[in-house]
Parts: C-alpha cells; sequence; structure tokens
C-alpha cells in the first residue's frame, strides 16, 4: 500500500512520464536483488529466441501497474486506446446476451474494466483469492462509478457458480484470467506453449461449460509512451464437455486458448506478466 500511495502520488503531482523515471529506478532494484523474476524473464526471451530485455520487460509490466490507476479513477486523458473485435460485445449487449471472457496475465486487464463502464456493459470478475471485499472496497473508493464487481470463485460453495450463471442470464459479461495456475491441482491441463508444455488450470473452461453461451480471449495490449490495444477474440460460442471423453474435450479447449495466447505473447513478448517459472519442461 505504501507503494501504491507513491506512485498515485507521482502520477498526481507530476504526471505519467515522472511516474515512469521513478519505476525505472525501482526496477533496477527488483533486476538486481529479485532472482526468480529476473530467471524467470531471462528463460521467457530465451524460448521466444528473442534478446534478454529483463529491466524493460520489468519496467513494461510496472507502468502498466500504474496505469491501472488511471483506468480505474477514469484518468485516461493521456492513454490512447484501440480497440480490435469489440463489435463481439457489442452484438452480445444488444442482444441481450452475457458472455465468458477469458484473460490471461498479459498487458493490462484494467482497460478491458474502464472499456466495460465506457460502453455501459456490466462486468463480473471471478477471482481466485481471498480478499476480495477488500479489492471490491479499493475499486469503489479509486471509482464508485466503475461497473465491475469481483467475486471468489471457491468450487467447494456453490453460490459463486450461481452469481455467475445469473449474471450470464442478466446479459452481463464474466471475466476470468485463466493462464495462471496457483497451485497444483490434479484438474490442471498441461498443453504445448511457446516451445514447451505449460500447465494451465482448468476451472475457466469449466466454468464456460457450466455457463453456456459465448467464449472470448481478451487483452489490452500496452505499447509505449501510453498506447493500448484491445482485442478481443471469438474462442467458441459454447463449450461442450462430453462425459465420454470430457478430458479430452478439456485439452482441447485449453489448447485452443494456448494458442491464442501464444500468439499475442509473440506478437507483444514485453507485456508477458508472469515473473515466475512457467513451463514444466524446465
Amino acid at each position: 500500500m505504501l507503494g501504491l500511495r507513491l506512485v498515485a502520488g507521482t502520477l498526481r503531482l507530476f504526471g505519467r512520464g515522472a511516474a515512469a523515471g521513478l519505476l525505472w529506478l525501482v526496477c533496477w532494484y527488483f533486476f538486481a536483488f529479485s532472482g526468480t523474476a529476473r530467471r524467470a524473464s531471462a528463460e521467457f526471451f530465451t524460448r521466444l529466441e528473442l534478446p534478454r530485455q529483463i529491466h524493460r520487460h520489468l519496467w513494461t509490466f510496472a507502468r502498466v501497474a500504474a496505469d491501472r490507476l488511471l483506468f480505474l479513477t477514469g484518468d485516461t486523458k493521456d492513454l490512447t486506446v484501440h480497440l480490435h473485435g469489440h463489435e463481439h460485445i457489442m452484438a452480445l449487449a444488444a442482444s441481450k446476451r452475457g458472455g465468458l471472457l477469458l484473460g490471461a496475465h498479459l498487458g493490462s486487464f484494467e482497460a478491458m474494466r474502464s472499456l466495460a463502464a465506457q460502453y455501459d456493459v456490466p462486468l463480473l470478475v471471478v477471482a481466485d483469492f481471498r480478499n476480495a471485499r477488500r479489492i471490491n472496497a479499493l475499486l469503489e473508493r479509486f471509482s464508485p462509478e466503475l461497473r465491475v464487481r469481483l467475486l471468489e470463485l471457491d468450487p467447494s460453495v456453490p453460490t459463486g457458480l450461481l452469481a455467475a450463471k445469473d449474471a450470464i442470464e442478466r446479459g452481463e459479461l464474466v471475466a476470468v484470467l485463466a493462464d495462471r495456475a496457483t497451485a497444483r491441482d490434479a484438474r490442471d491441463v498441461i498443453v504445448p506453449f511457446l516451445g514447451g508444455t505449460a500447465r494451465f488450470p482448468a476451472g475457466a473452461h469449466v466454468l464456460a461449460a457450466l455457463l453456456q453461451c459465448p467464449v472470448f480471449f481478451v487483452c489490452a495490449l500496452f505499447e509505449a509512451p501510453g498506447t493500448y490495444q484491445v482485442h478481443c477474440v471469438p474462442l467458441a460460442e459454447r463449450v461442450e464437455l462430453p462425459r465420454a471423453d470430457r478430458a479430452g474435450a478439456l485439452q482441447r479447449e485449453v489448447e485452443r486458448y494456448a494458442r491464442v495466447l501464444e500468439d499475442f505473447t509473440r506478437h507483444s513478448p514485453l507485456n508477458w506478466f508472469n515473473f515466475f517459472p512457467f513451463w514444466v519442461d524446465s
């Protein structure tokens, strides 16, 4: 929270340029002392067969993180946002249908949240953390008018699934980050990714099958100094996981998601924000 206040204060008093300069220095600290992040970034660039740009990688993450405050408060006069595929969301809204958005730790998810408010489309973000109430309160403090809610989805508690289903039936969007397996789970799926194999959580795709609604891949990619390219790509009209071949169908759904994620990651590698050992074949 102290770091957030410092960056927020710099943004408000001196603007994005000054905040970027401060973060440039902070990232040298992490470059020097965060061995896990440094090694993960180096492996990532090696897998893409690109020159290692570790400090720039960290700095891109830091600048996108700082811009989160601007998106949350609506102070986006210094930011340029280009939309690609948003007509799919508009078509859903016009037909009063709900949809599932599968995101990733790639670029800025807050840009997607702010666009949901801009186009007056309610958005429910399904989270896997225990402090959803605290983050809800923080979001409301920064931007009370932002039509975004956070929901912790606990498989042992059916009310979370019911809330997501109700949102879809009301014609709302439900968003899930589907690239990070937070803990080893027997339901995780291992698929090819960036020349190796990586573990992806199955939960988002199981949720898609339960909700029986259109599914999209979404990301908002940062381009320095202040541009975001927001993409929405259809993945499936609906996901089916038949009992006869549930494991195989789930494998195919995760592979489809991973292929789209890989394409966008290769296009904008500095937007890849998983700074930990990601591949199972490392």
